[in-house]
């Protein structure tokens, strides 16, 4: 207890003795004082009567003050242990905040130092011991777990005091005090984890006599689990059910950081490897037609050029065969250059850019492609006519390879708000079960990137298609986000943002 709280106490309650000490005083005084007044006034003898009676008075007063002084020296050991017992219990409390607040700080800095999981899991198990320790109960008393989903089980990825073959083991999660949890999305708390449905498979808990639970969700996903048991009977507080619950949320944000990270990475290195295979494509592009066909012009050149003098009209046949093959070579080399920059795109849009696209495959494949609706290219903004491009674009070229389709149609039109992209053959079509269950067949991946590419622009894909029937890629965009007039409302407040003054001038 703080020593300037005792001594404040100390000199109040001497205050009050004084006070007491006082009125004895007076009250003896003036019992005396009316004795003597009598002796004055009514004379000796009847002044002696009234003797024993003031003595008996007197020590009666003084008897009453004896025992108020008692009482006030009581009431100050009862005080000041009562205080003392408050205060130390105050201290108690407060250096068990502070330990779980910096607890919780050093399991934050761990959060925001490092990208392991791992690490921030075993760190929530740690600050947890805090509060068996502050039951007094040693840490190594807990048994405690952290469970994830994998393949719609729970394995558990950190673990405390877990014996034998008890990391091997997975739960469903729904039955016991964990599907409890998982399903009320609250702590829950169990008093004979032995006989838990879930957690008796694992021996380490068949050890504890009080299990808590605490689910690992954000919002309406459910990560996991974590459960942290005592092989001691103990009654959990709702401190402790906060706190448990605090660094449950702490470990979600660990998990999601981690796996907004490992999806970043997985995006860079898909990134990294399109743009690889991409260059391949080129290069082979460029060997197997450009290349060969300059190879073959300039042989066809020099064959010219040795039959000029011997045979002139060979040497003009040859020399109109390789203007042909010129030509030829400058048209795929434009395709190229046309699927690598659109500038047809960027100068005058989705419409004329497919338009384009249609008339290049179709002279180059021989295959009958239509456009409808090319004015409603305009509707979406210059970002979204990108991405749908290039959907279209990826479209029509699973369509020219594998379809062996005779007609493809592309219409672009508008309904509800929405813009919508149809790219339709009527070749062999497919299973599209198939297709998307297993990335590696033919096509599959293809689609994926055109799936990712919607989603860039908050619109969705959908492929019909069935063996013998064709096959129709549909592309659907809300116009409120990302439509020309949507993009021109969001540049208006950028064009009136007024514009910063230099106070130096």
């Amino acid at each position: 207890m703080d020593d300037s709280v005792n001594e404040l106490i100390r000199v109040r309650l001497a205050r009050v003795g004084r006070l007491v000490t006082i009125a004895l005083i007076i009250l003896t005084v003036l019992q005396v004082g009316l004795f003597l007044v009598l002796f004055a006034f009514v004379g000796a003898q009847a002044a002696a009567d009234w003797l024993p009676e003031l003595v008996l008075a007197i020590l009666f007063t003084l008897l009453l003050g004896a025992i108020a002084l008692y009482a006030v020296g009581q009431a100050q050991a009862a005080v000041q242990r009562d205080v003392s017992r408050a205060v130390g219990q105050e201290l108690r409390e407060l250096h068990s905040a502070n330990d779980r607040a910096q607890s919780l700080q050093r399991m934050a800095s761990t959060l925001s130092a490092t990208l392991s999981f791992e690490r921030v899991v075993e760190q929530s198990l740690d600050v947890c011991s805090l509060a068996l320790e502050e039951m007094g109960i040693p840490r190594q008393s807990l048994v405690g777990a952290v469970f994830l989903y994998e393949r719609g089980m729970l394995r558990p990825i950190a673990r405390r005091r877990f014996l034998g073959n008890d990391s091997n083991q997975v739960i469903a999660g729904k039955e016991g005090v964990v599907g409890a949890a998982l399903s009320q999305a609250e702590p829950v708390v169990t008093n004979n984890p032995p006989e838990d449905p879930e957690l008796k498979v694992y021996e380490a808990f068949r050890e504890c006599l009080t299990a808590v639970c605490v689910p690992l969700r954000a919002g309406f996903q459910l990560f996991g689990a974590m459960v942290i048991g005592a092989d001691t009977a103990v009654h959990f507080e709702r401190d402790h059910i906060d706190l448990f619950r605090s660094v449950g949320d702490q470990a979600v944000i660990a998990l999601q950081n981690a796996q907004l990270y490992q999806r970043l990475e997985a995006e860079k290195q898909r990134l990294i490897e399109a743009d690889e295979e991409a260059r391949k494509e080129l290069a082979r592009d460029l060997h197997d037609g450009p290349t060969q066909s300059i190879a073959a012009i300039a042989m066809r050149m020099g064959f010219a050029r040795t039959m000029i003098d011997q045979d002139p009209a060979r040497a003009k046949e040859e020399l109109l065969k390789v203007e042909a093959l010129a030509k030829r070579t400058s048209a795929e080399i434009r395709g190229m250059l046309f699927t690598l920059r659109p500038l047809v795109l960027e100068a005058q849009g989705l419409g004329p850019a497919i338009d384009a696209l249609l008339r290049r495959h179709s002279e180059s494949d021989g295959i009958e492609m239509r456009l409808m609706g090319a004015e409603n290219g305009s509707l979406l903004s210059k970002r979204a006519q990108v991405v749908a491009f290039a959907i279209v674009e990826e479209a029509l070229n699973n369509a020219r390879k594998y379809s062996r389709a005779t007609l493809i149609e592309v219409r672009l039109w508008q309904t509800d708000g929405l813009f919508v992209a149809a790219v339709r053959d009527n070749g062999v079509g497919f299973d599209t079960y198939d297709i998307n269950r297993d990335y590696s067949t033919r096509g599959s991946l293809g689609m994926v990137n055109m799936r990712e590419r919607a989603e860039r622009i908050d619109g969705s894909l959908r492929v019909e298609s069935s063996p013998e029937s064709g096959t129709t890629v549909t592309l659907v965009v809300p116009l409120d986000k990302h439509g020309a007039d949507a993009e021109a409302t969001a540049a208006e407040p950028a064009a009136e943002e007024p514009q910063p003054v230099d106070a130096a001038r």
